[in-house]
């Protein structure tokens, strides 16, 4: 039986709630010194004459993208889009060896992901020793939350949507509706837990205490990382991390982000950072 990419066995994944929403938004801004079109760079698209290197932090985050039938990578059930911690990193040190890149500038617009996709492109992006500007746009949440924290400076809109600090492994269980099929399940497996998380069966309470020890771990490797990218107590982080998210006015007034602003205010921090005019190569 299909399933969601989410619910394929018991994987953590640090998750904004399943809410749709739609935004439109609409403006023309004209600079004569940079052209805002992340989507037109391509995977190994140049950083000649270029002073920032900008990243996009788009849709679901993964370690690595899934094959497709054709070649391309096929973006999983239930994401927009995706976001490969692997190619970020590819890019962070293509740019780390470039004299000319002085800034990074992060384009996340993400509910979130796998942990580990997040804990690479935030190690990576500490390890380029570039300093860096985090912009969340429409979602910085969860996973997406966390790479954004290890940016130098993070800007975001009064409409943003900024946090939901938790962990979730949470999946569809098709044990009665295959029963009802008339499908049975025969688990031929070796140790207690092997195939704990499996859709097709249901968790005993051995296994769902094993997989919440697991989501408790991470939540706490989380709270760590936010209270040290973002300097706050780990008593403040823990309080705030029962998976919800805040808009940008009340993720400013908790220190979750730096700067309220869209993308004028950030093209206005990148100047002020470099001292001169940002030119910047989207890849």
């Amino acid at each position: 039986m299909k399933t969601e990419w989410m619910g394929k066995g018991a994987g953590r994944y640090l998750m904004w709630g399943l809410v749709a929403a739609v935004v439109v938004l609409a403006g023309v801004f004209v600079w004569a010194y940079v052209d805002y079109d992340p989507d037109s760079a391509g995977e190994s698209a140049s950083l000649e004459g270029c002073n920032v290197v900008g990243i996009t932090v788009h849709g679901c985050i993964l370690t690595y993208a899934p094959a497709a039938d054709e070649g391309a990578s096929e973006v999983p059930e239930g994401c927009d889009a995706m976001t490969v911690s692997e190619e970020v990193m590819n890019v962070l040190d293509r740019a780390s060896m470039e004299e000319d890149i002085r800034i990074v500038l992060l384009d996340i617009d993400s509910p979130g992901g796998q942990p580990q996709a997040a804990v690479e492109i935030e190690s990576a992006l500490k390890a380029s020793g570039i300093p860096s500007v985090a912009w969340i746009r429409g979602y910085g949440n969860s996973a997406a939350y966390w790479v954004a924290s290890a940016a130098d400076t993070i800007i975001a809109s009064k409409e943003s949507d900024i946090g939901s600090i938790g962990v979730t492994a949470s999946y569809l269980d098709n044990a009665k509706q295959n029963a009802d099929q008339g499908l049975t399940y025969n688990s031929i497996s070796t140790g207690k837990y092997k195939d704990a998380g499996s859709p097709d069966k249901s968790l005993t309470a051995d296994e769902r205490a094993l997989l919440e020890k697991s989501n408790r771990t991470t939540l706490e490797n989380f709270i760590g990382t936010i209270a040290t990218n973002r300097e706050l107590s780990i008593e403040k982080v823990r309080a705030l991390a029962d998976g919800s998210s805040w808009l940008g006015e009340e993720a400013l007034s908790l220190g979750l982000i730096d700067k309220l602003g869209t993308y004028p205010e950030v093209l206005a921090l990148l100047r002020e950072r470099l001292q001169e005019e940002p030119v910047i190569c989207w890849q």
